[in-house]
């Protein structure tokens, strides 16, 4: 199982990569952040649940090849990030740490449309994005027709659809991911990341 994820750039441009399944971050676990991230940023996603193997996947059959949807988290080290492509090296390490990709439990797509699907994120207790899937950089459809010539898809594997979201606001209390009113899938208390910090 792997995460496929679309990155995107402040201009829209997009770019797709895998991760490895270390970045998960499931069951609403505690996020800490980690001593190298001394500036974090996030950005929710939806996130779908590959459920059939394939490659160079028409966007047109795109919506076969998946039968469940969450909405996500990818934790970003901005400093790190900074370091590295100063150097000329690559990011991932800024991007694909361990527990970096946040994620909720599934929810069938049986019967629903998943473009009327809303979701929101709050950040510090306050709504800083609230947004359709049909409103998202690119179609999901795309994104996973997209990963397919790059990527085989295999069963079980996540796609963190991604998109553009300005802002880029360091994390100090609880950011909130909630798709059509679903469960919290990560939380970090002030408290949490003092004890962190002090060990």
């Amino acid at each position: 199982m792997k995460l496929l994820c679309a990155e995107y750039n402040e201009a829209g441009e997009v770019a797709y990569n895998v991760i490895g399944d270390n970045a998960l971050l499931r069951n609403n676990d505690d996020f800490y952040i980690p001593a190298f991230a001394t500036e974090l940023s996030c950005v929710p996603q939806i996130v779908l649940r590959v459920g059939k193997i394939g490659k160079h996947v028409a966007e047109r059959f795109a919506g076969r090849y998946y039968e469940e949807v969450g909405v996500g988290i990818r934790f970003y080290a901005d400093n790190l990030e900074r370091e590295l492509l100063a150097t000329s090296l690559s990011p991932t390490a800024a991007m694909a740490f361990d527990s970096s990709a946040a994620i909720s439990p599934m929810k069938s797509l049986a019967g629903v449309s998943l473009e009327d699907m809303i979701f929101l994120f709050e950040l510090n207790g306050e709504s800083v994005l609230t947004r359709k899937v049909c409103e998202i950089s690119q179609k999901p459809e795309k994104t996973l027709a997209a990963m397919s010539e790059y990527y085989m898809l295999k069963i079980g594997d996540f796609l963190f659809c991604g998109g553009v979201f300005a802002g880029g606001e360091a994390l100090s209390h609880a950011v909130t991911a909630v798709l059509d009113k679903g469960v919290e899938i990560i939380r970090l208390a002030e408290e949490e990341r003092r004890k962190y910090e002090d060990e």
